[in-house]
């Protein structure tokens, strides 16, 4: 089957939030046991999603890790989400480049493989939620492991291997105030005011953290960002409540450490609950042997990326993952597209890694 036409079938599965989580997981399966691996789909009990896991040949050394999920459409679209479009080069559909495009790439690729004459194994890991809590990823983990000395996380990067992939850390933190009439607002405590003083002793906060610099990355410091504020629900009344949603991005593991404890103790002063979302921190691979095999069957340099992975929950396994698939990086946008060439180029780079490897 051709990687476009493995791309098209994958693009109508509407994986928004995993939705047809099973009809993917359920195709791809068919797919990769017709090649001779054995798969397996783990199932979550409470929101029946499946973790796809699959392996082939005896003591697998190399994994690679991806995700079913996309994020949603949303409203600006010019063309179907769900089906494939080709305009020259240009590849569109939800999930095209983040990251169904890699995917695609890979089981072309496989397909083209003669496993009988391999000495070692390989898995494949599909997860589900990367996109909404990582939630996949953290389940497999806990009633799993990946024993593989490599592992490659199939997300859109141009061919780029990258090496080094930022921390983060996820708040929730919750303000509690008193209302009364907006006439009269010294009766009342603004629950809205007390979040907007928290937020500038956070940003007073982080003017000390960025010293530290990783040149990897660029920025090449720890990044803060309030992505969501909500309080209030009318301008004549004081607002008792108001609900922050923050996410911290990190170039050192402590950092996870020394930012959930100044935020504890600055969200203390104020009243407020805080809650941590997760926490992962930055992936670093060290193998220089498997950075220098990336380099020469890509051409391309190694690099970093201020943006998570599920990678990023594999903990001392990320000192051998490097992070490889097709480009442009578009995710998250309307009318995502791959390159056809890039597309075509992933397929032969993760065909010769899996010849060399295995």
């Amino acid at each position: 089957m051709k990687i476009e036409n493995i791309l098209e079938k994958l693009i109508k599965f509407n994986t928004v939030a995993d939705k047809e989580n099973d009809k993917m997981t359920s195709w791809i399966g068919n797919f990769l046991s017709q090649l001779g691996f054995k798969v397996s789909l783990i199932s979550n009990d409470k929101n029946n999603k499946k973790n796809f896991f699959a392996t082939i040949g005896k003591k697998p050394i190399l994994t690679f890790l991806g995700h079913t999920d996309t994020v949603p459409a949303g409203e600006n679209w010019t063309t179907d989400p769900f089906k494939m479009k080709i305009d020259g080069d240009k590849i569109y559909g939800l999930g095209s480049s983040d990251m169904k495009g890699g995917i695609a790439s890979l089981l072309s690729a496989l397909s083209q493989i003669n496993f009988k004459n391999c000495k070692r194994g390989l898995n494949i890991l599909l997860t589900y939620d990367e996109e909404v809590n990582f939630s996949g990823i953290k389940d497999f983990t806990k009633n799993k492991k990946i024993n593989t000395k490599y592992i490659i996380v199939g997300e859109p990067t141009n061919l780029k291997p990258i090496i080094a992939s930022k921390g983060i850390v996820s708040f929730i933190v919750n303000f509690f105030g008193k209302e009364c009439h907006g006439s009269e607002p010294e009766k009342g405590i603004n629950a809205i005011f007390l979040a907007c003083d928290f937020i500038k002793e956070v940003q007073e906060y982080f003017t000390l953290i960025k010293k530290e610099k990783k040149d990897i990355f660029s920025p090449d410091c720890a990044t803060v960002n309030v992505g969501k504020i909500n309080g209030g629900d009318a301008s004549n009344k004081v607002p008792a409540e108001c609900v922050l949603e923050i996410e911290c991005r990190t170039v050192s593991e402590k950092q996870n450490n020394e930012i959930v404890k100044n935020f504890k103790k600055i969200s203390k002063k104020y009243n407020a609950k805080m809650k941590v979302m997760f926490s992962a921190p930055p992936a670093l691979c060290d193998d220089k042997t498997f950075i220098s095999d990336m380099e020469k069957i890509t051409g391309n340099k190694k690099g970093g990326v201020n943006y998570i992975t599920d990678g990023s929950f594999l903990g001392k396994l990320t000192s051998r993952m490097i992070i490889l698939g097709p480009g442009p990086f578009n995710s998250h946008q309307s009318d995502e597209w791959v390159s056809k060439k890039s597309l075509q180029n992933t397929e032969q780079v993760c065909k010769t890694i899996v010849e060399k490897y295995l």
